[in-house]
């Protein structure tokens, strides 16, 4: 059974005590998920004209590659974006000298079979622990504009605590630095990159899709499997997300359990410290596990 609170006043630490026993918690926008809501609808406007929902339709998907690449790494790498991610987590409770993210990322998912690789790569059921995220890691996905079913992420809350066959083992981070992320904007039809795949069908019948409107946030654990959903709602979708690591967890081993994952490497160097944007210290991870 997949539970989901709505609007609940947890604090941090109860509210990840929640998420890593499987819970979904979703909440309704406020003024600091707005303000990167627009702060990200801004720059879609400036690469894609006023309504970069509906710039598909009138650019050739070459274009629409070339036009969203730097779109998505300006964005990701705005001084501005990272001072807005740190308000969502001040509004949300979060103590900013335990609590760090990675760098941002916007996600434009084309309508229909447009363009559903490279930098608008449609994502098939996956943990993110598979593309080697720690289990204490919390994933925030909130919309840029109101997404409808037909264009929202797909949660698949019935695999929490069962197993799936993928192909995780053939992971490792460090070469998805090195090859992966580079490709991105290279790849046009087929997406060639060696992403962490599910080895037997996937059961639909678990599927959750929470359709939000601008600035509503999801919160999920790193364990959950999810998706992009097919879009076939008429406009490009555009979304945020980022994630979430508490030192103190790390430190103590808090964190969702690993059913299923056999990815290498860790992706902890990518996170920032909330604070001051520091990167975590390599010495207070000796001995700390992914």
């Amino acid at each position: 059974m997949a539970n989901i609170g709505f609007n609940h006043d947890l604090s941090w630490d109860a509210a990840r005590d929640q998420l890593f026993g499987g819970d979904l918690l979703v909440y309704s926008r406020r003024e600091s998920t707005l303000a990167l809501a627009a702060h990200a609808h801004r720059m879609a406007q400036e690469a894609l004209g006023p309504e970069p929902e509906r710039a598909q339709f009138e650019l050739s998907v070459e274009e629409f590659i070339k036009r969203v690449g730097p779109l998505k790494s300006r964005f990701t790498n705005d001084a501005v974006t990272k001072t807005l991610v740190r308000d969502v987590l001040v509004s949300f409770g979060c103590d900013l000298d335990d609590t760090y993210f990675d760098v941002p990322r916007l996600r434009v998912v084309p309508h229909g079979g447009y363009l559903s690789s490279g930098v608008s790569y449609a994502y098939k059921a996956h943990r993110d622990i598979w593309y080697s995220s720690p289990t204490a890691q919390v994933n925030w996905w909130m919309p840029v504009l109101d997404v409808t079913p037909q264009r929202a992420m797909s949660m698949l809350p019935g695999y929490w605590a069962r197993p799936i066959a993928n192909s995780s083992s053939q992971f490792d981070y460090a070469e998805w630095c090195q090859v992966g992320r580079q490709l991105a904007t290279e790849q046009g039809k087929v997406d060639t990159r060696k992403h962490p795949l599910p080895q037997e069908p996937v059961d639909l019948d678990s599927e959750v899709r929470i359709a939000g409107t601008r600035g509503d946030m999801l919160l999920f654990s790193a364990a959950q499997l999810h998706s992009t959903a097919p879009n076939e709602s008429g406009v490009t979708r555009f979304s945020i997300d980022f994630r979430t690591v508490s030192l103190s967890d790390l430190r103590s081993g808090k964190g969702a359990p690993n059913i299923d994952n056999k990815a290498t490497g860790t992706t902890l160097g990518d996170f920032l410290r909330a604070r001051d944007f520091q990167p975590i210290p390599q010495d207070n991870l000796q001995g700390v596990a992914a």
